[in-house]
């Protein structure tokens, strides 16, 4: 059945057998479907495990944040008293707000003192990896924050950044499958050349779209294990890839008569 193909992938030698005698199209719909497979779980599970964090990390911002209030190109910060802010986890980086002065920043100076934002009365200075930013604030834009704000708005600013991370995961899955996609057909083009299978491109290219069954399992599994291990390293992926290859084309040769010869050297169509 097509709805549990994947998890034939990862045992089923015979399934990747019986691929290589289906059209492409299927190929491609399997891939597909491994993708709304792994949208879905990310949708549901980056917000879930994410939850604690999130208000963990919203709440310690919120220690930091002093009154800001910009407003007409001018920005008011700790009713203007110079404020230095240095958490124990950026190791010595700096925040400064003096927004009673004009006197603006200099990207030698920020990174001798390891100032990673300087805020003076109209501009915001960034100083990071030896990357400097000069943003002057325009006149029409309005903002205001605080550890009230912020503590009150904790929920709405949760969902705002977990939707974003399962955008940027989502965008992230389908630029890892597209590549391991190519990484997998580059090692069945070697291993059928080695093996002499004389599989044509259509079979080929099948091979290496059901092998992401495997290894998209595998990294949904990394996911949900309580370590911090996100994705399979790439070295195993090609290991998996191998291994995987290795039985298929053993079967192949196992299974080749001259009466079922064909279905290895018929042309591609």
């Amino acid at each position: 059945m097509f709805f549990i193909s994947p998890v034939k992938t990862l045992y089923s030698i015979k399934f990747y057998l019986q691929t290589l005698k289906e059209p492409l199209w299927k190929a491609f719909c399997f891939i597909a479907y491994l993708f709304v497979l792994g949208t879905i779980f990310i949708a549901i599970y980056i917000p879930a495990k994410l939850q604690q964090p999130l208000t963990q990390g919203v709440e310690k911002v919120a220690d930091y944040v002093p009154n800001i209030k910009v407003s007409n190109g001018v920005i008011t910060a700790n009713s203007n008293e110079r404020l230095v802010i240095s958490p124990k986890e950026l190791q010595g980086y700096k925040f400064i707000f003096d927004t009673a002065s004009t006197e603006p920043a200099y990207p030698t100076q920020m990174q001798k003192e390891n100032i990673m934002m300087y805020v003076n009365k109209d501009t915001v200075y960034f100083s990071l990896n030896g990357q400097f930013q000069e943003n002057k604030i325009q006149k029409d834009f309005n903002f205001e924050i605080s550890k009230d704000i912020l503590l009150t708005n904790k929920q709405q600013y949760i969902k705002t950044i977990s939707y974003i991370l399962v955008i940027v995961f989502i965008l992230v899955l389908a630029f890892r499958m597209v590549m391991l996609s190519i990484i997998a057909l580059i090692v069945v083009f070697i291993i059928n050349a080695a093996t002499k299978a004389n599989l044509g491109f259509r079979k080929i290219l099948a091979l290496a779209l059901y092998l992401q069954g495997p290894v998209l399992i595998l990294d949904l599994i990394l996911l949900i294990l309580p370590f911090h291990i996100v994705g399979i390293n790439v070295l195993v992926v090609l290991l998996i890839y191998i291994i995987y290859l290795n039985l298929i084309f053993f079967h192949l040769r196992a299974t080749v008569t001259p009466q079922t010869k064909n279905l290895i050297d018929e042309d591609e169509e």
